[in-house]
């Protein structure tokens, strides 16, 4: 009985060991919203597809960062440019947020917003509609946050 268990043991600790990392192996990290993002560019996309603009935000707007907590508020302090191109703090301000992950959708305050992509450290989504082109057809302006 006693050889019994000493093999029992060790054929015991290499299953789990094995199950363990083959859990790990097949997990696929589900991307998390939650954390300090901040602006870094915006892409201006055609109904076709095409991207007509991929632009940087200013230094000045990449400063401001949107805290997305666990207890679904978002924060968010902005700093844009004003009028004399000299940096200003616009103040902060808290609101609900909700974010459905298989949904691609993110609901800020009330209003809807879709996610274009996502990655642990990149959240692309539409900020605005607008006819950017000139040519009567609305184009998506998308907002890219880095964390």
């Amino acid at each position: 009985m006693t050889a019994n268990k000493k093999m029992l043991l060790p054929l015991c600790a290499a299953l789990f060991l094995w199950n363990a990392c083959s859990k790990d192996d097949d997990r696929t990290e589900e991307f998390s919203i939650i954390g300090v993002w901040s602006p870094s560019r915006k892409i201006v996309v055609a109904n076709n597809g095409t991207t007509l603009s991929n632009t940087d935000y200013s230094a000045c707007y990449k400063a401001s960062t949107f805290d997305f907590r666990a207890d679904n508020k978002m924060t968010s302090q902005i700093y844009d440019l004003n009028a004399t191109l000299d940096c200003e703090n616009l103040g902060s301000e808290t609101v609900f947020y909700s974010y459905y992950h298989n949904a691609k959708k993110l609901v800020i305050d009330g209003k809807n917003v879709e996610v274009i992509s996502r990655t642990n450290n990149e959240l692309q989504f539409v900020d605005d509609y607008d006819d950017v082109d000139g040519d009567g057809i609305d184009e998506k302006i998308i907002t890219v946050f880095v964390k």
